[in-house]
């Protein structure tokens, strides 16, 4: 059996995941929807400041993690992560 949101609060959840994946067509799209299933400007900003903390953590956290491994004294690296970096050069 598929569980099923009531619409106001799936329009609650596309509007999370549109500011996540920033899709703007997405949030624009989602933010008229959320208004015409009732929500109102203050849900849907409540919604939108849910998101953007969600999104702003690892930003915070790999900038932090630069921070302290940039810091002078200690060059110690901690071994990469077993899938490697994605942006590395070949060869």
């Amino acid at each position: 059996m598929e569980a099923v949101l009531a619409r106001d609060r799936e329009e609650l959840v596309a509007t999370r995941a549109a500011v996540a994946a920033n899709c703007e067509p997405c949030l624009e799209y989602h933010l008229r929807k959320g208004r015409e299933a009732g929500l109102t400007d203050d849900q849907l900003r409540a919604a939108v400041a849910v998101a953007r903390r969600v999104k702003e953590t690892p930003a915070r956290l790999i900038l932090q993690m630069a921070d302290r491994l940039l810091t002078p004294g200690d060059r110690t690296f901690p071994e990469p992560a077993r899938a490697g970096c994605r942006g590395e050069r070949a060869g």
